[in-house]
C-alpha cells in the first residue's frame, strides 16, 4: 500500500500500505499573498503578517470520501471492506492512480489475482509511475510471476509523466527535498545540514518564480512541497498558494497541499488547525499526536477541501 510522508510532524494522504512518498507532509504558524501566482505574473514572497481565508481552489475529487474511509480500513488490515469502497470511488470517477494502486493491494491482499492485475493496469493508466516501489512492495508478491505484472513494471519505463514539470531544476529540487527525507538521519548535526540545503532551496525556487519559470501543476506543487519545509510564517503562507495555484492548473495533490500548509501555518502560531493534517511528536509515547483542531471548522467545509469529518481523524499515529 502506498503511503505518502514528507517530514518530522505530518501526514500525508495514503494509499496502499507501504507506499514511496510522492508528495507532502507535517506542520504550520498568520497575512500571506492574497493573490495566487498567474503564468503571467508569478507570485513571489511578501510579508505576512495574518493568513486571509481561502476558499477552496478547485473540487475533491470524485469518490473521494470513498477513498479516505479505504485508506484506513487497509491499515487496519480489512482488506475486503476497503477493496469495496476503491471499486466504488473509481467507478464513480475518482482518478487517483494512487487509489487504484491500493486497490490493487488490497485485492492481491485476499488472493483476487484477476481484480489486482486489472487495477494496477488502471493505476499506470491513470500515472502511477513509482516502478522501484512496485517491485519491491510486499503486498503485490503473489502478482510477481504474473506475466500482466511483468508488462506493467517493463511499460512504466517508457510511459511520460502525467504531470510534466516545465522547469528540469525545479523537478531537481524536489527530487533532492524529498530524498532527505526518505534516508535514515539520526543526531541534530544530520537534520541542522538538511535544514540548511531546505534554506538554499527555497531561495533558488524564489529565484525561479521572479524569472516566472514555473507554469505547470507540477511546477508549483514542487514549489510548494519546498516551501512548507521551511520554518517561517512566510514559508507557509507561500506554500498554501503554491498549492492552490497547483490545483488550480489541475494537480490532483494542490488541494491537499493548500489545507496542509494552511495547518502547519496556524500550528506554528500556536493555534488550532483547520483541516487536522498537522501531528507533533511526543517522545514520552514515542507516537505521532494530533495537534488540536478548531472546532468552529465545521464537517462540512472540512468536506469542501477533501477531508473525512473530525470523529474519523486518527488523534494518534504510532510511529
Amino acid at each position: 500500500m502506498r503511503t505518502l510522508i514528507s517530514s518530522l510532524v505530518c501526514l500525508l494522504m495514503s494509499a496502499c500500505a507501504h507506499a514511496p512518498a510522492s508528495a507532502p507532509e507535517s506542520a504550520p504558524r498568520a497575512e500571506a499573498p492574497a493573490a495566487t501566482p498567474s503564468a503571467e505574473a508569478p507570485a513571489t514572497p511578501t510579508p505576512v503578517a495574518g493568513l486571509p481565508h481561502m476558499e477552496p481552489p478547485a473540487p475533491p475529487m470524485p469518490g473521494w470520501m470513498q477513498v479516505r474511509k479505504a485508506d484506513a480500513l487497509s491499515r487496519e488490515e480489512k482488506f475486503a471492506e476497503a477493496l469495496a469502497l476503491y471499486e466504488e470511488a473509481l467507478d464513480a470517477g475518482n482518478r487517483d492512480p494512487n487509489a487504484a494502486y491500493s486497490a490493487a493491494c488490497s485485492a492481491a491482499r485476499l488472493g483476487r489475482k484477476d481484480v489486482a492485475l486489472r487495477r494496477l493496469s488502471q493505476a499506470v493508466e491513470l500515472g502511477f509511475r513509482d516502478v522501484g516501489w512496485l517491485m519491491q512492495d510486499s503486498d503485490l508478491e503473489p502478482l510477481r510471476e504474473e506475466p500482466v505484472y511483468l508488462a506493467q513494471v517493463e511499460r512504466i519505463t517508457t510511459l511520460p509523466d502525467p504531470h510534466p514539470t516545465s522547469s528540469s531544476e525545479l523537478k531537481t529540487l524536489f527530487v533532492e527535498d524529498q530524498s532527505d527525507r526518505q534516508r535514515p538521519l539520526d543526531g541534530a548535526d544530520a537534520w541542522k545540514r538538511v535544514a540548511e540545503r531546505d534554506a538554499q532551496r527555497r531561495e533558488r525556487v524564489k529565484a525561479l518564480l521572479a524569472e516566472g519559470a514555473l507554469k505547470e501543476g507540477a511546477d508549483f506543487l514542487s514549489a510548494g512541497f519546498i516551501f512548507q519545509h521551511g520554518n517561517t510564517p512566510e514559508d507557509y503562507a507561500m506554500a498554501r498558494q503554491m498549492g492552490a495555484e497547483a490545483a488550480k492548473r489541475g494537480h490532483p495533490r494542490g488541494l491537499w497541499l493548500a489545507a496542509a500548509a494552511w495547518d502547519r501555518w496556524l500550528m506554528n502560531a500556536n493555534l488550532p488547525q483547520r483541516f487536522g493534517t498537522q501531528y507533533r511528536f511526543n517522545p514520552e509515547s514515542k507516537a505521532m499526536t494530533l495537534h488540536p483542531v478548531d472546532p468552529n471548522v465545521t464537517d462540512e467545509e472540512r468536506a469542501r477541501w477533501g477531508f473525512p469529518p473530525l470523529a474519523e481523524i486518527p488523534t494518534v499515529l504510532q510511529r
